[in-house]
């Protein structure tokens, strides 16, 4: 041991502790561990609560140690000495004394050496012989010790999460206590030890209302964990989670959760279904979930199909769009499931309507006729009337359901038309044999259906001269969509070509956009800017209106442009939806919400670096046609586009990572980088940019952890992350880039077609 060491230690002398900061770190670097160990005598000695000299020498001494490791990066050297100090302090009085509840010694020693021990929480070897140390110390009754090492085991939990997997009911219970700080471990251990946080669930879910929004998450978090890996640990606890939905900052995630436990455990959302309808009624943007869950729950019996199917046609009848591929999917389950729902023609009837709204009016009225008869291909109006009129008594959820769409089916019973206010064609004539058995008036709406005299089939001309439906629609609203496409048209820009793939996420519109300008340097006058969209028929739909704002006379489904459309659409569609022109003429122009999420997808693929809207051309051109004079910089060899400094991430291993700053050029068809920071160093390998496959923003997630400035480029054969100075100067590097690269591969695309 050093000399200074041995002296103040060995004496205890206090007038000598301060100049152990005038040694140098690397001086006293190997005594160290020794210094510790005399430490730890000093402290468990009996009279070391009463004697301020020592307790004065041990704080001085440890700051000293804590300091020197801290700055030689010897911590696994020392980490056993260390340990054993801090594991002391536990056979000692932790808990605070006194009116001002000062920390005791022993715990002032455990917080000094808790704060060294944090700085290196990513240390595997250290972390070993820390975590049963640190769980030791949730129980002791000390609250800011308590939430030191909630702070350690968190970290301990992102680094080595089965570390911790052993002590998983320690750290349960001190969250049960009240240490919510350490629900962000438990996501980390459950797959460890799943039984273990079982035994605690109903407790668990049971807090959330006590907790603060960022716990709310963890906890959130580990009952979706819980739910995909064991939904039926969840099952008990439905009621609980069922009364949480009213916060909207848990709903989406809890209503997903009681998806997969419905999956696993139907009959335990069977009471339930009413709350869920009130949610879904709410917020429209939760039906997707609300409907997976009836459709789980009818599967249990034919009755509970019944009760599920009211509420999921009553839906489809009356919801948007967007809803409709999730509700044909649970409808179509359940009548595969139990086909004598339908009396058997379930078949028939996705072929026979494109509209279930025209069907639950046929069923309506069959019930207007009060038929006595309880048979198999009872109306499932007859069964929601029922069921409303049962639970208005009861208050119980039975057979039926309560629509949550203002009750969709019984608004469209004759007795509540208007006098002024007839029925349709096609209503009249689905309607006028409804003294028959239900299958009978199907059976003969097929038939008609299939002789091409149906008047429901949206985008066909009714016969007998009746006109074209979507005709009717674009007629009569031409002033509102050629209004709509004046401005829409300067926001989201119009495909030139579009296509309609299946992958493993649905159906993908494949959209190409090019400039019409095709001036001498344009960066797509041999190529297309191409970009995937999940949205494929919001994008139909606007194409649709782009079309109709250019043409002085309404379009018909005749007209070979639409044509071309509705074929696009029906590759979107299941078999027995919504045919083109029932979708088309749904709502006159999109909601602001869908175009606001189509600008969006545009600037995360960048399209608006390398397009802009001309007003003089009245479309949109490529950068370099609506910025002529900027065409002679970007084509000159070796004149630099954009050049500077930028920080390159640099990874050695698989957790040291370092930024270097580096000065790049964007220059002709490379961006160069030299070495340094000074653009005199030498050059190392550039990038070619026709080699360039994509130009992004890193994604989201990692821009919130510190890299709101980062941009990604992707090779062939490398992948490079850089960060510039400030947002600003990120998007006048992505844009610069981008230009570059659509240049670069429009020059290819050039030689390639003149060597043709």
């Amino acid at each position: 041991m050093h000399q200074l060491f041995s002296q103040v230690l060995g004496q205890r002398d206090l007038s000598r502790a301060g100049d152990l900061f005038s040694l140098e770190d690397a001086e006293i670097e190997d005594c160290l561990s020794q210094a510790l160990d005399q430490i730890k005598v000093i402290s468990c000695s009996p009279d070391y609560l009463t004697n301020d000299n020592d307790q004065a020498v041990v704080e001085i001494c440890i700051t000293r140690i804590t300091t020197a490791i801290r700055e030689t990066g010897s911590i696994e050297r020392h980490s056993t000495a260390l340990v054993g100090l801090w594991e002391s302090c536990l056979e000692h009085n932790l808990t605070p004394q006194g009116e001002n509840t000062e920390d005791t010694p022993h715990a002032k020693i455990a917080s000094d050496i808790t704060s060294c021990i944090l700085q290196n929480y990513s240390c595997p070897s250290v972390m070993v012989l820390a975590v049963p140390v640190a769980v030791r110390f949730l129980q002791r009754g000390n609250r800011e010790l308590s939430r030191n090492m909630s702070s350690y085991l968190s970290l301990a939990a992102i680094a080595k999460a089965d570390l911790l997997a052993e002590h998983t009911e320690a750290i349960t219970i001190s969250v049960l206590g009240g240490n919510h700080m350490l629900l962000r471990v438990l996501p980390s251990v459950y797959p460890r030890q799943p039984d273990t946080i079982h035994r605690h669930l109903g407790n668990l879910t049971a807090m959330m209302s006590q907790l603060e929004s960022p716990e709310q998450q963890h906890l959130i978090r580990l009952i979706q964990i819980v739910a995909e890996q064991h939904p039926l640990m969840l099952s008990p606890q439905v009621p609980t989670l069922v009364s949480y939905l009213g916060d909207q900052s848990l709903t989406e995630a809890l209503l997903g959760a009681l998806v997969d436990v419905s999956q696993a455990s139907p009959s335990s959302l069977v009471s339930f279904l009413p709350a869920l309808r009130i949610v879904a009624q709410q917020c429209p943007a939760f039906l997707g979930h609300v409907a997976k869950i009836h459709g789980a729950v009818g599967i249990i019996s034919e009755t509970h199909a019944h009760s599920s199917l009211v509420y999921l046609v009553s839906l489809l009848g009356s919801m948007e769009h967007s809803f409709h591929h999730t509700l044909l999917l649970e409808i179509r389950a359940l009548t595969d499931r139990y086909p004598s729902l339908l009396g058997g023609c379930g078949k028939d009837i996705y072929r026979m309507s494109n509209s279930f709204t025209a069907i639950a009016r046929l069923l309506g009225r069959r019930l207007e006729e009060k038929t006595a008869t309880h048979c198999r291909s009872k109306s499932l109006a007859l069964h929601a009337v029922r069921s409303r009129s049962i639970n208005s008594d009861t208050g119980e959820d039975c057979e039926g359901v309560e629509l949550s769409t203002e009750n969709a089916l019984s608004n469209t019973l004759p007795n509540q038309h208007s006098e002024n206010q007839e029925a349709s064609p096609a209503e009249r004539r689905l309607t006028g044999d409804c003294s028959l058995p239900i299958t009978a008036a199907l059976d003969r709406r097929l038939k008609e259906a299939e002789k091409g005299q149906s008047t429901e089939m949206e985008g066909e001309k009714v016969e007998q001269g009746e006109a074209d439906r979507l005709f009717i629609h674009l007629r009569e609203n031409m002033e509102t969509i050629r209004g709509f496409c004046k401005d829409m048209v300067q926001q989201i820009p119009i495909p030139e070509q579009c296509a309609i793939e299946d992958s493993h996420r649905g159906c993908v519109a494949k959209l190409s956009f090019s400039c019409p300008l095709k001036g001498l340097y344009c960066l797509y006058a041999k190529s297309s800017f191409n970009l995937t969209s999940r949205q494929p028929h919001l994008w139909i739909h606007i194409m649709l209106l782009h079309l109709q704002s250019k043409s002085s006379v309404p379009l018909c489904t005749k007209d070979e442009c639409i044509q071309r459309l509705a074929s696009l659409w029906e590759k979107t569609q299941l078999k027995g939806a919504h045919s083109f022109s029932m979708a088309m003429t749904q709502h006159t122009t999109p909601h602001r919400k869908d175009l606001d999420n189509l600008q969006i997808q545009l600037e995360e693929v960048r399209f608006f670096d390398l397009f802009g809207y001309s007003e003089e051309e009245g479309g949109w051109l490529c950068f370099m046609c609506n910025n002529p004079e900027k065409a002679t910089v970007v084509n000159q060899e070796g004149q630099p586009l954009i050049e500077g400094k930028l920080k390159e991430k640099q990874v050695r291993w698989k957790f040291i990572k370092r930024w270097k700053t580096r000065y790049f050029t964007l220059a002709g068809n490379q961006l160069l980088f030299r070495r340094g920071k000074s653009k005199d160093e030498l050059d190392d390998i550039p990038i070619e940019l026709s080699k360039v496959q994509s130009v992004k923003v890193v994604a989201k997630k990692r821009r919130d952890r510190g890299l709101p400035r980062a941009f990604e480029i992707f090779t062939d054969s490398k992948t490079y992350v850089l960060k510039a100075q400030d947002e600003k100067h990120a998007e006048e590097w992505l844009q610069c880039i981008n230009v570059a690269v659509a240049q670069a591969r429009e020059r290819e695309n050039r030689e390639a077609t003149t060597y043709l």
